[in-house]
């Protein structure tokens, strides 16, 4: 009897699950279902796990970047890139979110950076690339500043420049505050296009 039961529910979880859609995450249109499997079925995403540093004078950027697989986020499964960061200025920490890398949310896009969206053409509109390569991979995710709440686009392209691995990076579009703040916050983290050295 525990034999019939326990094939009888193995079978119908199989099948529950085989019923929801798999779908590239290149070949998503912007429409969400729920309960699908949105997979980097080409394992786009890995290539730019890593630590990346910037430095500019008396400032540092640091980021760290990671891939989770098929992450729930209460409509749908996702692989995305997570990651946080740390801004100093003078040696003294103005945001520091790395010890959060490790933190397990019931959404995964809670984390400080993160996205999945995969940029395939060379004419994408908030960051055209005519020196890239046909078909080169870059990425588009976000980045909160915790210090103000603004929340920006992070770029980002992969390169190699005098056999070092480097991320060629542009944050910008960021978003308005919607607090009733008369003088609402600047957003306090580098904007701008910069290149980051990965450790």
């Amino acid at each position: 009897m525990k034999k019939i039961i326990f094939i009888t529910l193995l079978t119908s979880t199989t099948l529950s699950f085989s019923q929801n859609p798999v779908i590239d995450l290149v070949d998503r249109d912007g429409t969400r279902i729920n309960g699908a499997y949105y997979k980097d079925v080409n394992d786009l995403l890995s290539p730019f796990e890593g630590t990346y540093i910037y430095t500019n004078g008396n400032k540092m950027f640091k980021i760290l970047l990671e891939k989770k697989v098929m992450q729930y986020n209460t409509e749908y499964y996702e692989d995305l890139i997570i990651g946080e960061y740390q801004y100093t200025v003078n040696g003294v920490d103005v945001s520091n979110t790395l010890s959060q890398i490790n933190t397990i949310y019931n959404n995964q896009r809670k984390h400080n950076i993160e996205g999945n969206f995969i940029i395939d053409f060379n004419e994408f509109r908030m960051w055209q690339c005519p020196e890239c390569n046909p078909n080169e991979i870059r990425l588009k995710l976000s980045i909160n500043d915790v210090s103000t709440g603004r929340v920006a686009k992070l770029f980002i392209r992969r390169m190699n420049v005098s056999g070092q691995d480097v991320i060629k990076v542009k944050i910008s579009h960021i978003m308005r505050d919607f607090s009733n703040n008369p003088n609402p916050p600047d957003f306090t983290l580098p904007k701008g296009e910069f290149v980051m050295v990965k450790q």
